[in-house]
């Protein structure tokens, strides 16, 4: 669901967020509605060119109009190494990350650290189903626990996930949806950071 046809195992990249969705979407389905709607959607081609999110996102008027897609939350690789840290990549570009923080000093108990992008030299900004929707004016969150030995090798395997530290990472993003979700103010973008990434719509041919 990330890596057709590339032989990877990939249970880490990326049946990590894939479970991981399904387990939030589970936990918002039984809880209080939030006042805005929290869509999941997962995509197929990522590794193929982010095939499946540039479909959603070029269709996003129809399926999901774009003026109110508020926030757009990426889970892509959330299972490894260290047991306590999550990248939390884009935090910097609008006040989502504000509200992350927020987020997490609310539920010290997940003892769970949502840090900046350690490797910006690699562009995993624009390397997941995000980026079809930052480009496109929607503020992102991507959570990312950085690449490993096992990385695109059939060696990325189940047993090698820590399931505990994924669980806290969700209950973490739990939370976040339902912050955003109930706030009626939209997240804003960083000035900056919207005239670089955010690319003009092109004219009708």
């Amino acid at each position: 669901h990330d890596h057709e046809g590339k032989g990877h195992l990939g249970a880490n990249d990326n049946a990590s967020g894939i479970a991981g969705l399904l387990a939030v979407a589970q936990a918002v389905r039984q809880g209080e509605p939030p006042k805005r709607t929290i869509v999941f959607a997962t995509f197929g081609g990522e590794e193929l060119g982010m095939l499946g999110s540039y479909h959603l996102a070029a269709h996003a008027p129809e399926a999901l109009p774009n003026a109110k897609v508020v926030q757009f939350i990426n889970l892509d690789m959330i299972g490894r190494n260290w047991p306590d840290t999550i990248v939390a990549i884009g935090r910097e570009h609008s006040d989502l990350g504000k509200t992350l923080e927020a987020v997490n000093a609310q539920h010290p108990e997940l003892g769970m650290a949502a840090i900046d992008d350690r490797w910006p030299e690699e562009n995993f900004y624009g390397r997941s189903d995000h980026y079809n929707f930052a480009k496109n004016g929607v503020p992102i969150l991507f959570f990312f626990n950085g690449v490993h030995a096992d990385y695109h090798q059939v060696s990325d395997s189940p047993d090698k996930i820590d399931a505990d530290k994924e669980s806290r990472i969700l209950q973490l993003l739990f939370y976040l949806g339902q912050a955003v979700a109930n706030n009626p103010q939209r997240p804003q973008w960083n000035p900056d950071s919207y005239a670089k990434i955010v690319q003009p719509p092109k004219p009708a041919s």
